[in-house]
């Protein structure tokens, strides 16, 4: 088990909020699709508001784990991707689904209601990857790319993909990261569109692979809370 798998667990379960002190840097920042977290005191006091009563690993790539989590009122999956510096985890994102609006405050930096990227992206054969993508997993970000972005539903039979595109009909997806593990491949992915209020949105995604099936987690209702702020009217703006 990875010492990420480890530090979830014990968090979890153990409610080991102190060993975060010993995991991740001072500077440390925890991204969700609702925005940013800055420093590991405020990290911290995120975990200590969870209430998750039990815990299991799905998969383990090291760097990136799946888990299934029993909470207290609800159950949900999610995935933690981590980057490390100097051993010390300093950044990390998060992606669960827990079938409910959050309420937290937004603290991405304001979107606008602009459409300036719409019909600027070439749904060719092959993704757009960023550099360090590892190559062996070019195939699935290949196919995904076709299915996602291509519109080519019939690649990609998941009932989450239409309804989403339904929500969002200008919705794009952007590979951001993956990791590719003996029989497992993770990718990190996001997602930006408009809603048919013209309000702009941006969610991220994961997906893991095994063999011909995924677990793909996307936080949907992070969307509806997006969707749910204020339009910013930056006209009225000084």
């Amino acid at each position: 088990m990875s010492a990420l798998a480890t530090l979830e667990i014990a968090l979890r379960l153990d409610r080991a909020y102190a060993s975060l002190a010993d995991s991740h840097v001072h500077r440390a920042t925890r991204e969700d699709s609702l925005g940013i977290i800055k420093g590991r005191d405020a990290i911290t006091a995120a975990w200590v508001s969870e209430d998750a009563a039990d815990i299991t690993i799905t998969a383990d790539l090291g760097e990136m784990i799946a888990y299934k989590i029993k909470g207290l009122k609800q159950s949900w999956h999610g995935h933690r991707w981590v980057w490390r510096e100097e051993g010390l985890i300093m950044r990390e994102v998060v992606i669960e689904d827990r079938g409910e609006a959050k309420t937290a405050p937004r603290v991405h930096p304001p979107l606008g209601e602009l459409r300036s990227g719409q019909g600027q992206y070439d749904a060719g054969d092959k993704a757009v990857l960023p550099f360090g993508f590892p190559e062996s997993a070019r195939t699935i970000a290949n196919w995904l790319h076709q299915a996602w972005n291509g519109r080519a539903f019939n690649l990609y039979d998941h009932a989450w993909l239409p309804a989403l595109i339904r929500a969002l009909p200008d919705a794009t997806f952007h590979f951001e990261h993956a990791i590719v593990g003996e029989q497992q491949t993770a990718i990190l992915w996001r997602v930006h569109g408009h809603h048919a209020s013209g309000r702009r949105v941006r969610l991220i995604g994961s997906s893991v692979f095994t063999g011909n099936a995924d677990e793909t987690v996307i936080d949907h209702a992070a969307m509806v809370s997006q969707l749910a702020g204020e339009v910013i009217d930056y006209g009225a703006l000084p």
